[in-house]
């Protein structure tokens, strides 16, 4: 073998590598269990929460802004992402406000909410934020102060999108309220639409991640919260895993970071297909990570063997590896 075979030997283990490495974060409901979380040793933190952090203020974030007191819900919502953020030195990815209106109604304001049908196809998300972008602001503004002091770790994650005029929009409003553009910004992937214009998406996100509850319950046309449908409810039905496939190809192809951070982060099952569909990373329960981590490095393996036994597409690892 000539020196120059073993460069370009050593640029395509590289890249193999590269291309079948999952990362392992971790979800977080509550700053509180930020210091439990970190122990797991995630690399970072793929959901972090944001309605929890309102929950410990007795007041509904939409009643901050009926009231004038949107510095306070900023002040709150960075001091809650503080909380998270300085622990891990991977990204702590930011999940914007989703609280729909038949949650949090024990808090003040809470009584004022919407009486909706379906909350779940509601009045929640992206678009609420943005029909009241006074709440969206707060978030945009707590992040930018934290990048000020030097906390530069977390990325914008927008929820229950479905347009590319959300992310458009939403973007407009960070910039405008100082945000800079080197921030990541990222949706949740868990609506069919989301799945279906995601082309249009890529130029405007750096990274998703698969919000598989909503996306199987939206997809599969079941209310997860209803006991007599839940024996057909699952997040491996060839629907959701054929969506999951043609999301992870395309944002790899557009160099789009790849993550899922619903229940199905916790299901080995499930991560077992992701790790063989080029997924970059998996954001499982604090309980889980360990085990998901066990999970992803067994199958890590298998692929690795696969493609160095390959000798046709692999010419020089096939050699090597068959020697």
């Amino acid at each position: 073998m000539t020196d120059s075979e073993k460069e370009q030997e050593i640029k395509e283990l590289k890249k193999i590598l590269k291309d079948i490495s999952v990362q392992v974060k971790v979800n977080v409901a509550l700053p509180d269990a930020a210091e439990q979380a970190s122990k797991t040793k995630a690399v970072g933190v793929g959901l972090l929460r944001a309605e929890h952090m309102i929950t410990s203020s007795g007041m509904h974030p939409a009643e901050f802004v009926r009231q004038g007191k949107e510095v306070e819900l900023k002040n709150i919502v960075k001091e809650g992402i503080k909380n998270v953020a300085e622990k891990f030195s991977g990204p702590v990815w930011f999940r914007t406000f989703d609280a729909r209106s038949d949650e949090f109604r024990e808090l003040i304001g809470g009584e004022k909410e919407l009486n909706e049908d379906n909350p779940m196809l509601g009045w929640h998300g992206i678009r609420r934020d943005l029909d009241k972008p006074e709440m969206f602001k707060a978030q945009i503004l707590a992040i930018k102060e934290l990048r000020q002091s030097g906390v530069k770790n977390v990325g914008v994650m927008l929820p229950f999108v479905q347009s590319i005029e959300e992310v458009i929009f939403a973007k407009k409003i960070a910039l405008e309220n100082g945000l800079q553009k080197e921030v990541p910004f990222g949706v949740m992937i868990e609506t069919p639409a989301s799945v279906w214009i995601i082309d249009d998406l890529l130029p405007y996100i750096d990274f998703v991640s698969f919000g598989t509850n909503d996306l199987t319950q939206l997809t599969l046309g079941m209310d997860r919260n209803n006991e007599k449908v839940q024996k057909n409810f699952s997040e491996l039905h060839p629907a959701i895993l054929r969506q999951l496939e043609y999301v992870i190809s395309k944002c790899k192809k557009a160099g789009v970071i790849t993550s899922i951070c619903g229940q199905a982060a916790s299901n080995p099952e499930m991560v077992k297909k992701l790790v063989w569909f080029g997924i970059d990373s998996i954001s499982a329960n604090i309980d889980a990570v360990e085990d998901i981590r066990k999970v992803v490095m067994v199958e890590e393996k298998k692929r690795l063997l696969e493609l160095l036994s390959n000798k046709e597409k692999y010419g020089l690892f096939g050699k090597l590896f068959n020697r």
